[in-house]
């Protein structure tokens, strides 16, 4: 299960819509944005998306908040398996964060390891 967690240049709403855009070929399974006030705000969003080559689905789970000054993006993927005996997913779940830090590169000014991160 990869998970990433960046540090971006741009406000929580631009990276939320940057996200949702490279999307559009996902199916969007949850989205909010809340503002706790005093400038602090949190969006959640959660997608899933079906690989024909490995025959599985894979989900992508991302929350973006300012609660430290600067717009914060988490995201974790985890890909499931349709065969019985192997839970594998072929590189699914990699594929699919892959495409968060693609699309957040024009804006990223750096990445924080996870302790925790699996993959």
């Amino acid at each position: 299960m990869p998970s990433r967690r960046y540090i971006v240049k741009s406000s929580v709403e631009e990276t939320m819509d940057m996200i949702k855009l490279s999307q559009a070929t996902s199916t969007p399974v949850f989205e909010e944005i809340r503002d706790f006030g005093e400038g602090k705000k949190l969006a959640t969003l959660a997608y899933e998306k079906y690989y024909f080559r490995a025959s599985n689905r894979a989900a992508l789970f991302i929350t973006i908040n300012n609660f430290h000054g600067e717009s914060e993006v988490t995201a974790i993927s985890t890909g499931s398996s349709d065969n019985l005996i192997f839970n594998i997913d072929w590189g699914a779940a990699n594929s699919y964060i892959r495409s968060v830090q693609k699309v957040l590169h024009p804006v990223l000014i750096h990445e924080i390891k996870l302790k925790n991160a699996k993959e």
